[in-house]
């Protein structure tokens, strides 16, 4: 009976051998490159975001740029044609303020944004190409295992001096998924060791320094 149980367990988990030898290739890959750098640290007020908009109100941040060919690309959905934008705080006085992001703004009764809109807004503005000095980019790779039911996953997410072509901090992760769908992934913060999560990394706050004026 024990044996029986036992092997009941090994299919459990789709298999003894075939998770070990996932596992190990995961930590394989972690060892290669996994990890977090940084280069340089620099002081912005703003960037382009390749991955898409955020929200600025919450960001200590006065400015964003971004480009989407899709519509609703922006945090509230409130850009709904294809384009590069520029996204920024301004002071409500100087009548720049988009109107989809007030309507959208008012709508939320808990701080910041009630105190936000008192006296400042968000101004979109509609640009030819991106001209931020520095630029956030986040790229994924996934292939299958050899028995093409695994899959692996490489994270690199990291920030460009556009000027130089210099990176200046980059984050890099592996994840391994035993069955896509029906088991959770797991990453390199999975094994012992200095594998920070995204999350523990924040690239974005270990690279950009912001002072408010």
């Amino acid at each position: 009976m024990k044996k029986i149980a036992i092997i009941f367990l090994c299919f459990g988990l789709y298999g003894c051998g075939f998770k070990s030898d996932g596992l190990a290739t995961l930590k394989d890959l972690c060892k290669k490159d996994a990890g977090v750098t940084i280069y340089k640290t620099v002081e912005v007020d703003g960037y382009y975001d390749t991955t898409g908009g955020f929200d600025l109100v919450v960001s200590p941040y006065k400015f964003y740029e971004f480009c989407d060919d899709s519509p609703s690309a922006s945090k509230f959905n409130v850009i709904p044609d294809p384009g590069c934008y520029r996204v920024e705080k301004v002071k409500r006085k100087t009548s720049l303020c988009h109107q989809g992001y007030d309507d959208a703004l008012v709508k939320l009764v808990v701080e910041p944004y009630p105190e936000f809109i008192k006296n400042n807004c968000i101004a979109v503005t509609k640009i030819e190409k991106p001209v931020a000095r520095y630029s956030y980019h986040s790229d994924f790779k996934k292939w299958k295992s050899d028995n093409g039911n695994a899959e692996y996953t490489r994270s690199d997410v990291y920030i460009l001096d556009q000027k130089t072509k210099d990176i200046l901090g980059r984050y890099i992760d592996y994840s391994f998924n035993a069955k896509p769908g029906h088991t959770t992934a797991k990453s390199c913060d999975f094994f012992d060791g200095d594998y920070m999560s995204f999350l523990e990394a924040n690239l974005l706050k270990s690279v950009f320094k912001f002072e408010e004026k």
